[in-house]
């Protein structure tokens, strides 16, 4: 697999019209047992739409949670679609440090580094100051996932969050959403087409 760039020539190939990002929540934010198996079940139903939709390339923020979830389930569908890349967008060059800080698993961010088909590195480094990070490397992440994709995935609430930003933001662009609901308040688990799920253009 390719190594970390600095630089974008990848995106260069791809077509905006076929490329897709995926924004969702971390570990702390999801549900957990039989409520998180039936959200990624959800989740990857509308992955294999967007799929047989005609997207090509996806564009993952590299975070731990749902979008190691969407990177490790279309790695595995690589052999039924040989054309598919899968692009990490990582937003800082120390961001293992971030991941140790949070308690995320490393392995699943090595995995994304070394088993997506390239990851670009955007500048900036990570670091707390008087107790605060700075959320400004995740914004642009996260703008910088919707400025080069015409649709989202997204599976969180309606809660405040980077995620819920996300979606806005990819809003304000007129991309497709697909936002699926992270948390909802269900007595029974359906079947991924009946998840509550706000679709616009998707």
């Amino acid at each position: 697999m390719n190594s970390i760039q600095v630089s974008y020539p990848v995106l260069d190939s791809l077509k905006k019209e076929q490329t897709l990002c995926f924004t969702g929540h971390r570990p702390d934010k999801l549900p957990e047992g039989k409520l998180l198996a039936a959200l990624l079940q959800t989740l990857y139903y509308y992955i294999d739409s967007a799929l047989n939709r005609g997207y090509l390339y996806f564009l993952d923020g590299m975070a731990d949670g749902i979008d190691y979830f969407a990177a490790e389930y279309l790695c595995r569908k690589r052999e039924a679609y040989p054309n598919i890349k899968i692009i990490g967008i990582q937003p800082c060059r120390n961001y293992e440090a971030f991941f140790k800080e949070r308690r995320y698993s490393i392995q699943h961010l090595k995995f994304m580094q070394e088993q997506l088909d390239a990851v670009i590195c955007l500048e900036g480094e990570y670091f707390r100051q008087n107790g605060r990070k700075n959320d400004m490397l995740f914004i642009s992440r996260n703008h910088f996932l919707v400025d080069h994709a015409s649709a989202v995935i997204a599976v969180c609430s309606l809660e405040r969050s980077g995620s819920k930003q996300t979606v806005s933001y990819a809003k304000q662009k007129k991309l497709a959403v697909c936002r699926i609901e992270a948390n909802p308040q269900l007595f029974y688990l359906p079947k991924p087409e009946q998840w509550p799920v706000e679709k616009i253009d998707f």
